[in-house]
C-alpha cells in the first residue's frame, strides 16, 4: 500500500489582514496548504451567533418551525434541535451529551406557535435558496471550555486521546465554578493537558460574556442579535492554535496587535511566538501560498501521477470524480488503478477542508476488482480526515465504485465566496442553441397568432437566433403568417443576452396586450375533432366531384419527375399495393375453399352425417372486419377515402 505523504506535524499559520477589506489566513505544512480562511464584510458569516428570533411559521408535516431573527431569509428549526425548556410542561433541565431522542420529543406544533419568542444560534448557513439552519442549543465557546446556557452537568470532547488526560481534565471542569448557575460546561481537546488556572481564566472570559448578553436580552427588543462571534482572526486563534502550530506571522500591524493581546490573555505561557511581517513582497507570494490557492478556484486539480480530480457542487451533493489521465507508472491496469485512488484520497482529504465542501459527499473512483484494496482506501481516508474539525460520517465503496461520506460544512464555501452565478447560463454551465431557440418561439408565436384578439406579434431575440430561424424555418415563418393572415416581425437587438427571447402580441391597432394574462383554451374533444375530420373529408370529396363535373373529362396531363428515394410512409399508402394486397388475400380464400370442397367430399364418402365447413367469401370478410371495427368504413374519413379510390379506379377502367 502506497504511504501517505509525510507532512511535518509542525504548521506555521499566515495572517494576512487587509482592514475593512479582506482577511486570510493559511496554514501551511511542509510548505503545502493545509487550510485556508478568508473572509469579507461582504461574505462575513453568521455561523456561532445568537438571536432573539419570532416564530413566523410551524409546519407540523416537516416537523420544523420557521424564525424571523433580523436577516433576510428566515431560519429553519427542526424540532431535534429544539431545547427541552420550550417542550410543554417540562421543567427539567437537559443534560450535557445526553440530547433527549427524536422518539420522546413532543410534536413541535406542540411545542411552538406562530408568534412565539425564542433564542436560536446559527449553526449552518443557507445555501441558494435555503435559510440558515437554527438551533435552540446554545453554545458560547471560549479558548478552552465551551458553555451550554440550560443545561446540567460537565463534559470533555470527545477527540481520541489517552482515558487518563480525560479524566483528569474532567474532574477540574467538575472543580471549576460556573459560569451561570443554569450552564452546563465542556472542555475543548485544546484543553487537555492545561492547568485549573488556564481554565479559571476561561470561565471569568464566559462568565462576563454571559453577563453581557443578558443584558441585552432584556433591553433589546425582537428580533434581535445577543451574541456576535469573533473576527476571523481571533476565532482561528482560538479555535485552531495548537501544539502543532509553532509560528504566526502576521502582515498588519492591528492584526498583530490583537493576537498578542488575546494570546496574552488565553495562553500566556504557551503561545507562539508572533512575528510582524514587513516587506515589500506580499505575505502570501514570499510562502508561497497565492499558486494555490489559484488551484481551488479551479474544477479540475491535476495529481502528481498525471491523474486527475473533477469536482462539481450542485444544491443537492458534491460529485468528485478520480481520473486516471496519463497515470501509466504501474505494471498493470489494476495496481495503475489502486495507486491512482490511493493518491487521490488524500488530494480529496486535503480539498474537502479547503473548499469546505459539505453535505452529500460522492467520490467516483478508479474500479478495483479486489474486496481488500477497496476497504484500504476506505481506511486511508478515515485517516486522512483525522485532522479535519467537520462533523463526518463515511460510508462503505459499493460495487459501482462509488464512496459516499457526509461532512459538516464550517463555514461558506470558496465557489460562494468567489463566484457568482452566470446571468446567461444561470449556473448550468451552457445556453440553447440559436436553432431550438428560435423553433420553441416561433411555435410560441403561433399560438399567440391563433388568438382572435391577436393582431400581429413581434419577436425580439438576439441576432444569432434571427440569423438561425431565418436559415431554417424561414418557409415556416412564411406559412404561418400566410395560415393566419397576421403579421409576425422579427426585431434584432444585440445586447440582448443570446438565449434570452422575449415576445410582444398586438391588437389590430397596434395597442399593447398582455400576454401573460390570456387563458388556455378548454383541452379539445376526440369526438369533436373526429367529426370535424369527416367534415373536412366531405368537403374535399364535393371539390373533387365539382370538378369532374365542370371539367370536360380530359385528365391533366403531370409532369414526369425523376424518381425519388424510397419513402415507407408512401409505398404503405400507394394503392398499387392495396391492389396486390387485396389479390394475396383472394387467393388465401381460394386455397381456403379447395381444402373445405376436399374435405367435404372425404366425409360424404366415409358416410359421416356431420355439417360441411362453410366457406367465407372474400366480402363477406371484409364486411365482418369492418362491422368489428365498429363500421369505419361507413362512417370514417377512411372508409370515404377507400369509396373514392374505387370509383376512380373504375371511371378509368370504363375509360379505357
Amino acid at each position: 500500500m502506497p504511504k501517505a505523504e509525510s507532512a511535518s506535524n509542525e504548521a506555521i499559520m499566515l495572517i494576512n489582514d487587509n482592514p475593512g477589506q479582506e482577511t486570510r489566513i493559511a496554514i501551511m505544512r511542509g510548505g503545502r496548504l493545509d487550510d485556508l480562511l478568508s473572509e469579507r464584510p461582504a461574505t462575513a458569516t453568521s455561523v456561532g451567533n445568537i438571536y432573539r428570533g419570532r416564530v413566523t411559521n410551524v409546519e407540523a408535516a416537516i416537523q420544523a418551525a420557521f424564525v424571523d431573527f433580523g436577516h433576510g431569509k428566515v431560519g429553519f428549526l427542526h424540532v431535534t434541535d429544539l431545547h427541552q425548556k420550550y417542550f410543554p410542561g417540562e421543567t427539567k433541565k437537559e443534560k450535557i451529551g445526553k440530547k433527549t431522542p427524536r422518539s420522546e420529543r413532543p410534536p413541535i406544533q406542540d411545542c411552538l406557535k406562530k408568534g412565539d419568542i425564542i433564542d436560536v444560534q446559527v449553526i449552518k448557513e443557507g445555501i441558494g435558496t435555503k435559510g440558515p439552519t437554527l438551533s435552540s442549543n446554545l453554545a458560547i465557546p471560549g479558548r478552552y471550555l465551551v458553555m451550554f446556557p440550560w443545561q446540567d452537568g460537565a463534559g470533555v470532547s470527545r477527540n481520541d486521546v489517552d482515558e487518563e488526560v480525560r479524566r483528569k481534565t474532567r474532574e477540574i471542569v467538575k472543580s471549576l465554578e460556573k459560569p451561570h448557575e443554569d450552564a452546563g460546561l465542556v472542555a475543548r481537546t485544546a484543553a487537555f493537558g492545561k492547568t485549573a488556572t488556564d481554565l479559571k481564566r476561561d470561565v471569568a472570559y464566559l462568565k462576563r460574556l454571559w453577563k453581557t448578553i443578558e443584558t441585552r436580552i432584556e433591553k433589546a427588543g425582537v428580533p434581535c442579535e445577543l451574541y456576535t462571534e469573533s473576527d476571523l482572526v481571533l476565532r482561528t486563534i482560538r479555535d485552531q492554535l495548537g501544539p502543532e502550530i509553532t509560528k504566526i506571522v502576521v502582515d498588519s500591524e492591528s492584526a498583530y496587535e490583537r493576537v498578542t493581546a488575546f494570546l496574552s490573555v488565553v495562553a500566556p505561557r504557551s503561545a507562539p511566538p508572533v512575528v510582524l511581517y514587513d516587506r515589500p513582497t506580499p505575505l502570501f507570494h514570499a510562502y508561497r501560498v497565492e499558486p494555490q490557492i489559484t488551484e481551488l478556484l479551479q474544477r479540475e486539480v491535476p495529481l502528481k501521477s498525471g491523474g486527475a480530480l473533477v469536482i462539481d457542487q450542485t444544491e443537492a451533493l458534491v460529485a468528485i470524480d478520480v481520473n486516471s489521465g496519463r497515470s501509466r507508472s504501474a505494471k498493470d491496469a489494476e495496481t495503475n488503478a489502486y495507486s491512482t485512488n490511493c493518491e487521490a484520497i488524500d488530494e480529496i482529504a486535503r480539498q474537502l477542508r479547503l473548499r469546505d465542501l459539505g453535505g452529500v459527499v460522492v467520490l467516483d473512483l478508479i474500479d478495483m476488482r479486489l474486496q481488500k484494496q477497496r476497504r484500504e482506501i476506505r481506511d486511508r481516508l478515515e485517516k486522512a480526515m483525522e485532522h479535519d474539525r467537520a462533523k463526518k460520517t463515511i460510508g462503505e465503496i459499493d460495487r459501482f465504485g462509488l464512496l459516499s461520506l457526509t461532512r459538516q460544512r464550517m463555514r461558506p464555501g470558496v465557489d460562494k465566496e468567489h463566484f457568482r452565478e452566470c446571468d446567461v447560463c444561470h449556473g448550468r454551465g451552457r445556453i440553447r442553441n440559436g436553432d431550438s431557440l428560435g423553433s420553441e418561439n416561433l411555435r410560441q408565436a403561433a399560438f399567440l397568432l391563433s388568438r382572435d384578439e391577436v393582431g400581429s406579434v413581434e419577436l425580439v431575440c438576439h441576432p444569432e437566433v434571427a440569423a438561425a430561424l431565418f436559415a431554417s424555418r424561414r418557409q415556416e415563418f412564411v406559412a404561418l403568417e400566410e395560415e393566419t393572415g397576421k403579421a409576425l416581425h422579427v426585431r434584432v437587438n444585440d445586447r440582448m443576452i443570446r438565449d434570452q427571447v422575449d415576445l410582444y402580441a398586438y391588437d389590430e391597432r397596434g395597442a399593447d396586450l398582455p400576454i401573460e394574462k390570456f387563458k388556455d383554451e378548454p383541452v379539445p374533444k376526440f369526438e369533436h375533432l373526429q367529426k370535424e375530420a369527416e367534415l373536412r373529408a366531405d368537403a374535399v370529396e364535393q371539390d373533387e366531384d365539382d370538378e369532374t363535373n365542370s371539367g370536360s373529362g380530359r385528365r391533366r396531363r403531370r409532369r414526369r419527375r425523376k424518381a425519388g428515394p424510397a419513402d415507407a410512409a408512401a409505398v404503405a399508402l400507394s394503392e398499387d399495393l392495396q391492389r396486390e394486397l387485396e389479390e394475396i388475400e383472394q387467393e388465401e380464400l381460394r386455397a381456403e375453399a379447395e381444402a373445405a370442397a376436399r374435405a367435404a367430399w372425404v366425409a360424404v364418402l366415409e358416410g359421416k352425417g356431420e355439417d360441411l365447413p362453410k366457406i367465407a367469401s372474400l366480402a363477406d370478410r371484409k364486411a365482418s372486419s369492418s362491422n368489428d371495427a365498429s363500421s369505419p368504413d361507413e362512417s370514417g374519413s377512411g372508409g370515404k377515402r377507400r369509396r373514392r379510390r374505387r370509383r376512380r379506379r373504375g371511371s378509368s377502367d370504363d375509360a379505357s
